[in-house]
């Protein structure tokens, strides 16, 4: 790499990482990137600076700017899947999180946070993750060409377990996971489907461990919700 594209290359690790991650301190940051301390308090500045990184006491976290970035990206679905996500969540009471398809993970689209709890499960948008790991990225992985989810499953490891929960999904419709992006945080998510049957996002509910006993029996909801996004996207389209 060019000094340049290294520093945009570290400056974009430090993004994704915040997102996997939620808040973490400058010292474990570069602790997780192997980069020097320096460096990435200089580009947490510039960050910062921009809007792209928010900070608050001695932890970092993803900023505004991303929002707005994130906002413009698959307008249209956003447009459809929003009230709809609005109903599900008044409904159950619980987060509704929108996911789509970027290579080989897993963005945050847009989130629906219902009010009627005081403890609630939330996302930054924009944030990602492979798409290996959680409800959200399971559901999408699950209902991909069967090319595609070699090559991605080969990036990875334990191939052997995953296989075997993609197969779940595709029997039940549905997945399920709990403490793997958040601690503490359970997730039922079903795929958003192209009329060919491949997935291009999910929509989730996302509950904290204290509610998380009646969350699979949701599923119906979050089905139909599916269907009407589905239907009306392509409508649209």
């Amino acid at each position: 790499m060019t000094e340049i594209a290294q520093t945009a290359d570290h400056a974009l690790r430090i993004l994704e990482e915040l997102g996997e991650a939620g808040p973490v301190g400058m010292t474990e940051l570069a602790q997780r990137l192997s980069l020097n301390r320096t460096v990435v308090h200089r580009l947490l500045k510039t960050l910062a600076a921009r809007g792209f990184v928010s900070r608050q006491g001695n932890l970092y976290h993803l900023g505004p700017a991303l929002t707005r970035l994130a906002e413009t990206i698959q307008p249209d679905l956003r447009a459809v899947a929003s009230p709809i996500m609005d109903r599900v969540a008044k409904a159950a009471g619980e987060t509704v999180v929108l996911h789509t398809i970027d290579g080989h993970q897993a963005v945050v689209l847009d989130q629906a946070v219902a009010t009627k709890h005081v403890v609630q499960v939330s996302h930054h948008i924009g944030s990602r993750h492979p798409l290996i790991v959680g409800a959200s990225g399971r559901a999408i992985l699950a209902f991909l060409p069967a090319d595609a989810v070699v090559k991605i499953l080969k990036a990875g490891a334990e191939t052997a377990s995953i296989e075997k929960s993609l197969n779940l999904v595709r029997k039940r419709g549905y997945a399920h996971s709990h403490d793997e992006l958040q601690l503490g945080v359970h997730g039922i998510a079903v795929p958003l489907r192209s009329t060919d049957g491949t997935a291009f996002a999910s929509l989730a509910i996302l509950v904290p461990t204290s509610r998380a006993h009646d969350l699979e029996r949701r599923a119906p909801l979050l089905t139909s919700a599916a269907h009407d996004v589905e239907s009306g996207y392509f409508a649209a389209g």
